[in-house]
């Protein structure tokens, strides 16, 4: 593989998961394994409903982005991947907490 390649697989690997860090700790929560983490979320519903309008306020805005004009395809999959994944632990989240 070239070093060119590489190196950019490598760039948009880690911008994709520098913008899910949310969602990685969200996982993280869903699978069980910070409960310490957990316990805190069903103790101060006041911290995860704004954890999850952050969320969706961000999805918004990648979004918007993705759809505006003469946006790279790389660019506009990491986004609607993004989007997926963070509608998809948000509908999760109210599904098994509630609102």
């Amino acid at each position: 593989m070239r070093r060119e390649w590489l190196l950019s697989l490598g760039a948009v690997t880690l911008a994709f998961v520098g913008t899910q860090h949310h969602n990685l700790m969200m996982v993280l929560f869903a699978f069980g394994l910070s409960n310490v983490g957990m316990s805190l979320m069903t103790k101060l519903p006041l911290v995860r409903d704004l954890m999850l309008a952050m969320s969706l306020v961000i999805a918004t805005v990648i979004a918007y982005q993705i759809s505006r004009p003469h946006r790279p395809t790389a660019m506009r999959v990491t986004g609607a991947l993004s989007i997926v994944l963070t509608l998809g632990l948000a509908g999760w989240s109210l599904l098994r907490f509630g609102l």
